[in-house]
């Protein structure tokens, strides 16, 4: 059995109604962003990332009867948006949402497709999940937007078929729309919000200057230049988390044409010259470049599977000990190896290859550093053509990729793109990943980063740097670092400035 909490109770707005304007890129054909989705759809279940814990958004108890037999109770008097036609609510039952996944599988969406190979609806309110094979991120993926449950009717103000979440589509023109607090949610369910702003924008540069004037009242900044526009806004309020984002250093140790490349190999094979590199490492002042958080094999921004940043800081490999790196180097017959460090040629990532380089040569290394395009260096990074490299890996949205990162197989399961194999740890990442409780896969994620970290492994992570928002003063529940699941689960304990009238 895996325990579910109920939704939180939070008190509703008293007084004047509230709203909050959000905004979107848009591309003129009306379709609604991944966000505008979370608001409008109710999904089975929801995972926080900060805790791996699992909460019931129409699911009521889930049960597993078998390793690849799930069972998950729906809640009762739960109904789709009515619509719009005079037409009643119809209700949300376990054959709509068997019929709807039907209908995700042949649009080719991946769980159901590859995950669950039948959906079963018994009597009203039970549905049997019946999966290929062990998956330990079945309720993540059933937290996302491609798991969000529609009915059979649809809306008339926008081409979408109708959905159950705390908001409904009210006006529209194709860039603006307007959600309003769905009527059938009373008492500690109802939204408090009365309704939700969507203002469209055809650039990021448009959305800023949304926000910086004050017609959106929340800005997640996709870079430098969007958060400092914002502060044009005197009265804004900022706050962070980490981004889903790794940064680290890497070493080769596949074999190269090369024979002064072979050499250098053959050390980094050596685990005396791998410590060596770990110890030369000051994260200390890494982090302080641009005030990024320390990060594991599991990034911070998936702290319910990551290792704690207590845990991490104690660890011998993240000691920084230039003296004690010098010795081992010595010790190994590499003392002054010159090494080629290829790395992105970005804003970000310059002044972070130019400090490791710095702390390498300090620890008797001879680090070259090489800047590549963006482009040119992803591929030389994946064809695993480097002898050392500082690099930064985007999109880690959920917490497997960090474990298979350092996988015999990599993140494409054909091969690790620095040559690194451990058999001991690719079994515990296969315990890991066959856990169907987020919790318990949660805490052998963090036994095979632990295993790990005690091998030396030959990619070193460094630090997750931290992405920013800004808010309207006013705003209140908008858990920032809850990501997806702030957006979905929490969105009816948003609140925010007083709806003018």
């Amino acid at each position: 059995m895996i325990r579910l909490r109920s939704r939180a109770a939070v008190p509703p707005a008293t007084g004047d109604p509230r709203a909050l304007s959000l905004g979107a890129i848009r591309d003129g054909t009306g379709q609604m962003s991944g966000q505008e989705q979370c608001l409008v759809y109710s999904r089975l279940v929801s995972v926080d990332p900060r805790s791996s814990a699992v909460f019931g958004d129409l699911a009521s108890s889930i049960e597993v009867l078998e390793p690849l037999t799930v069972r998950i109770s729906l809640r009762p008097d739960v109904y789709f948006h009515p619509a719009l036609d005079g037409g009643e609510a119809k209700p949300v039952n376990a054959e709509a949402v068997a019929l709807d996944f039907e209908r995700r599988r042949s649009e080719g969406v991946f769980l159901f497709q590859e995950v669950i190979q039948q959906v079963e609806a018994r009597g009203e309110r039970d549905l049997i999940l019946r999966l290929r094979a062990p998956f330990g991120l079945l309720f993540e993926y059933l937290s996302r937007p491609e798991a969000s449950v529609r009915g059979a009717a649809r809306y008339q103000q926008i081409d979408a078929a109708v959905g159950s979440g705390p908001f409904v589509p009210a006006l529209g023109d194709g860039w603006d729309w307007l959600y309003a607090a769905n009527p059938l949610l009373t008492g500690e369910e109802a939204p408090r919000l009365s309704q939700v702003l969507v203002r469209g924008g055809a650039s990021q540069g448009e959305l800023d200057s949304l926000f910086a004037t004050g017609e959106v009242s929340v800005r997640v900044h996709p870079d430098a230049a969007s958060r400092e526009t914002a502060r044009l806004r005197l009265d804004r309020v900022e706050v962070s988390r980490p981004a889903q984002v790794m940064r680290g250093l890497a070493v080769s140790l596949l074999g190269h044409a090369d024979e002064a490349a072979q050499q250098r190999v053959a050390l980094f094979q050596d685990q005396r010259v791998r410590r060596a590199l770990a110890l030369a490492l000051d994260r200390t002042a890494l982090r302080g470049l641009d005030g990024a958080l320390l990060s594991g094999p599991v990034g911070p921004a998936h702290a319910g599977d990551a290792l704690a940043p207590e845990e991490l800081e104690a660890h011998p490999l993240y000691q920084h000990d230039a003296a004690e790196a010098r010795r081992l180097l010595e010790a190994a017959g590499g003392l002054g190896v010159t090494l080629r460090l290829v790395h992105p040629d970005t804003t970000a990532m310059l002044p972070v290859a130019q400090m490791v380089g710095d702390q390498l040569q300090r620890a008797g290394f001879g680090p070259r550093l090489q800047p590549l395009g963006p482009a040119e260096f992803e591929s030389v990074l994946l064809r695993g053509d480097f002898e050392a490299a500082v690099f930064d890996l985007d999109g880690l949205d959920t917490p497997d990729l960090g474990l298979r990162l350092h996988t015999s197989g990599g993140l494409s399961g054909q091969r690790s793109p620095w040559g690194y194999s451990n058999p001991v740890y690719d079994a515990a990442v296969t315990a890991a990943l066959s856990e169907i409780d987020p919790q318990q896969r949660a805490r052998r994620s963090r036994e095979a980063q632990r295993l790990l970290l005690d091998d030396v492994p030959a990619m070193l992570p460094l630090t997750a740097p931290l992405q920013y928002a800004s808010l309207h003063p006013e705003v209140d529940g908008y858990e920032f670092d809850g990501y997806a699941f702030n957006e979905g689960y929490l969105a009816g304990a948003w609140s925010g400035p007083v709806l003018p009238a």
